[in-house]
């Protein structure tokens, strides 16, 4: 209840003073300021229950300096003071070798399993672990997500009135996140916002709710203060392994940025589809990459029968970045001409 209402307050104070870039660092902060997870020091705040009641604890403390005139300043102050969290155990255990990996991969799902997060510990078990920290992660990470300038908004931008979304829609992108999405720089969750939608919080859920739909409307819109772009659309890189020892970067953005992006995408996603045509299956296509998997199989057992086909599959290194983002802006104005001030706002 008491982070429902002081995210609703920030949401608020946004709305009624967009151009000001406090309001809205206050937002972003929120969450990594009073939802910083407490991390047991014992067995016995390990447990399920005692873990719980201590990270309750925590943001409850958290929340109430938060309210306290200068309190943001003194959180803010509290995290500079922190030291940064390096999973010290994970890098030793990479550099020693697959051997101790699956000792602590072991360990991991144990605790996992003891937590009630079963989904979690099989991902544990399969997983090959986080690349050490060293010069060569680094080079690779580079290498993958080389440093570019940012690509070029199209000058004539088209004068048409912004995309404008309604609550329902909001709440219809808020609840298609994944249960256990992760968060971003900023520490906020999806779930966080569903949880301050429903339980305690749903005594003031109409309100938070119209709030958030009002600043995603001021996202789509382009009123995000534009100094603040860099920090809502990068995201940190986790260099995990692969089977082959290569890296393969995961990037975990903002929530709110994602959740903006969803709207949006949902509101443009059927004229997406058609002018794509026929020459895709990942954009407006529901499991698109089920149906050409199934399709290949079914292919193949009603004409390979002889041995005399052959499948051809290409596999282009590193696409992500081979994009060049100032063509693909400059179609989507064209395209999506509703769109212009959410694509200013995020570069």
């Amino acid at each position: 209840m008491a982070f429902a209402q002081a995210l609703s307050v920030s949401l608020g104070t946004v709305a009624l003073m967009p151009d000001s870039i406090e309001a809205w660092v206050r937002l972003l902060i929120l969450p990594r300021c009073t939802l910083q997870l407490v991390k047991p020091s014992n067995r016995q705040e390990r447990r399920s229950g005692n873990r719980k009641s201590l990270q309750c604890i925590s943001i409850q403390r958290a929340l109430a300096i938060w309210g306290d005139g200068s309190g943001c300043v003194d959180l803010i102050q509290s995290l500079f003071k922190q030291p940064m969290d390096m999973d010290s155990s994970a890098n030793e255990a990479s550099l020693r070798g697959d051997h101790s990996r699956g000792g602590l991969n072991a360990k991991q799902c144990i605790r996992k399993v003891a937590d009630g997060h079963f989904t979690a510990a099989v991902k544990v078990l399969c997983s090959s672990g986080v690349a050490p920290l060293g010069g060569a992660t680094m080079k690779a990470l580079l290498d993958k997500h080389p440093i570019l300038p940012p690509p070029a908004l199209p000058g004539d931008l088209l004068s048409e009135p912004p995309l404008v979304v309604d609550v329902e829609s909001v709440l219809g992108c808020i609840k298609s996140f994944s249960k256990r999405t992760s968060y971003g720089r900023d520490g906020l969750r999806a779930q966080h916002i569903l949880d301050a939608l429903c339980g305690e919080g749903s005594a003031i859920a109409v309100g938070l709710l119209k709030a958030i739909t009002e600043v995603v409307n001021l996202w789509l819109s382009g009123r995000c203060q534009v100094a603040l772009a860099e920090f809502v659309t990068s995201a940190p890189l986790t260099p995990l392994l692969k089977p082959d020892n290569g890296i393969r970067p995961i990037a975990v953005g903002a929530i709110w940025r994602r959740l903006v992006s969803k709207v949006a995408m949902k509101s443009v996603g059927n004229e997406m589809a058609k002018y794509l045509g026929d020459f895709q299956f990942g954009v407006g296509i529901s499991n698109g990459a089920e149906a050409v998997l199934h399709s290949a199989n079914r292919f193949l057992n009603m004409f390979h029968s002889d041995g005399s086909l052959a499948l051809l599959t290409v596999d282009f290194s590193n696409a992500f970045n081979l994009v060049d983002r100032t063509t693909l802006l400059q179609e989507g104005m064209i395209v999506f001409s509703q769109l212009p001030g959410f694509n200013k706002a995020i570069l």
